[in-house]
Protein backbone atom coordinates (compact mmCIF):
# COMPACT_ATOMS: atom_id res chain seq x y z
CA UNK A 1 0.00 0.00 0.00
CA UNK A 2 2.82 2.40 0.87
CA UNK A 3 4.57 1.73 -2.46
CA UNK A 4 1.36 2.59 -4.34
CA UNK A 5 1.17 5.93 -2.52
CA UNK A 6 4.70 6.87 -3.58
CA UNK A 7 4.04 5.80 -7.16
CA UNK A 8 0.89 7.93 -7.27
CA UNK A 9 2.74 10.88 -5.71
CA UNK A 10 5.59 10.57 -8.23
CA UNK A 11 3.15 10.32 -11.16
CA UNK A 12 1.18 13.38 -10.05
CA UNK A 13 4.42 15.29 -9.44
CA UNK A 14 5.71 14.45 -12.92
CA UNK A 15 2.41 15.50 -14.52
CA UNK A 16 2.47 18.84 -12.67
CA UNK A 17 6.11 19.43 -13.69
CA UNK A 18 5.37 18.71 -17.35
CA UNK A 19 2.33 20.99 -17.30
CA UNK A 20 4.38 23.76 -15.66
CA UNK A 21 7.14 23.45 -18.29
CA UNK A 22 4.61 23.61 -21.14
CA UNK A 23 2.93 26.63 -19.54
CA UNK A 24 6.28 28.41 -19.03
CA UNK A 25 7.21 27.80 -22.68
CA UNK A 26 3.91 29.32 -23.84
CA UNK A 27 4.45 32.46 -21.76
CA UNK A 28 8.03 33.03 -22.95
CA UNK A 29 7.25 32.84 -26.66
CA UNK A 30 5.57 35.19 -29.14
CA UNK A 31 1.98 34.43 -30.10
CA UNK A 32 1.68 33.70 -33.84
CA UNK A 33 -1.40 35.94 -34.09
CA UNK A 34 0.68 38.89 -32.87
CA UNK A 35 3.23 38.32 -35.65
CA UNK A 36 0.56 37.97 -38.34
CA UNK A 37 -1.50 40.95 -37.13
CA UNK A 38 1.48 43.32 -36.77
CA UNK A 39 4.23 42.08 -39.13
CA UNK A 40 6.00 45.46 -39.31
CA UNK A 41 6.67 45.27 -35.55
CA UNK A 42 8.49 41.95 -36.00
CA UNK A 43 10.08 42.36 -39.47
CA UNK A 44 13.74 41.26 -39.47
CA UNK A 45 13.60 40.65 -35.71
CA UNK A 46 14.31 37.39 -33.96
CA UNK A 47 11.17 35.72 -32.60
CA UNK A 48 10.46 32.47 -30.79
CA UNK A 49 7.20 30.60 -31.25
CA UNK A 50 5.92 27.37 -29.72
CA UNK A 51 3.30 25.08 -31.20
CA UNK A 52 2.39 21.91 -33.01
CA UNK A 53 3.66 21.03 -36.48
CA UNK A 54 0.70 20.72 -38.86
CA UNK A 55 2.54 19.87 -42.07
CA UNK A 56 5.60 20.51 -44.18
CA UNK A 57 7.10 20.31 -47.65
CA UNK A 58 10.37 20.32 -49.51
CA UNK A 59 10.33 22.36 -52.73
CA UNK A 60 13.50 22.11 -54.84
CA UNK A 61 15.80 24.35 -52.78
CA UNK A 62 13.47 25.33 -49.92
CA UNK A 63 12.12 23.30 -47.03
CA UNK A 64 9.39 24.56 -44.76
CA UNK A 65 6.91 23.38 -42.18
CA UNK A 66 3.84 24.95 -40.65
CA UNK A 67 3.54 25.42 -36.90
CA UNK A 68 0.33 26.26 -35.08
CA UNK A 69 -0.34 27.60 -31.60
CA UNK A 70 -3.66 28.51 -29.95
CA UNK A 71 -3.77 31.80 -31.91
CA UNK A 72 -2.84 30.88 -35.50
CA UNK A 73 -0.31 29.22 -37.79
CA UNK A 74 2.80 30.33 -39.64
CA UNK A 75 5.28 28.75 -42.03
CA UNK A 76 8.87 28.17 -40.92
CA UNK A 77 11.60 28.01 -43.58
CA UNK A 78 14.40 25.68 -42.46
CA UNK A 79 17.65 24.06 -43.58
CA UNK A 80 17.21 21.23 -41.06
CA UNK A 81 15.38 17.91 -41.35
CA UNK A 82 11.62 18.52 -41.44
CA UNK A 83 9.83 17.70 -38.18
CA UNK A 84 7.00 15.17 -37.97
CA UNK A 85 3.39 16.25 -38.14
CA UNK A 86 2.01 16.52 -34.61
CA UNK A 87 5.42 17.24 -33.04
CA UNK A 88 5.51 20.09 -30.51
CA UNK A 89 8.36 22.51 -31.18
CA UNK A 90 9.89 25.72 -29.95
CA UNK A 91 11.30 27.56 -32.98
CA UNK A 92 13.54 30.63 -33.01
CA UNK A 93 14.19 32.60 -36.16
CA UNK A 94 13.87 35.86 -38.02
CA UNK A 95 10.45 37.01 -39.23
CA UNK A 96 10.41 37.82 -42.96
CA UNK A 97 7.85 38.86 -45.52
CA UNK A 98 8.03 37.05 -48.87
CA UNK A 99 6.14 38.76 -51.68
CA UNK A 100 4.87 37.23 -54.91
CA UNK A 101 3.46 40.11 -56.96
CA UNK A 102 0.54 41.42 -54.91
CA UNK A 103 0.54 38.41 -52.54
CA UNK A 104 2.50 38.40 -49.29
CA UNK A 105 3.50 35.51 -47.04
CA UNK A 106 4.75 36.04 -43.50
CA UNK A 107 7.30 33.36 -42.54
CA UNK A 108 9.94 32.65 -39.93
CA UNK A 109 13.38 31.74 -41.26
CA UNK A 110 14.67 29.31 -38.64
CA UNK A 111 17.92 30.28 -36.97
CA UNK A 112 20.81 28.02 -37.95
CA UNK A 113 22.39 26.14 -35.11
CA UNK A 114 26.07 26.84 -34.55
CA UNK A 115 28.41 23.90 -35.04
CA UNK A 116 30.40 22.98 -31.95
Amino acid sequence: MRGGFWLLTATVGLAVALFACDLATRFTTTRIKDILDHPRDYENKEVTVYGTVTGGASLLVTKYFEIQDDTGSIKVVTDRVLPKKGEKLRVTGRMESIEFGSERAIVIREKKEKAD
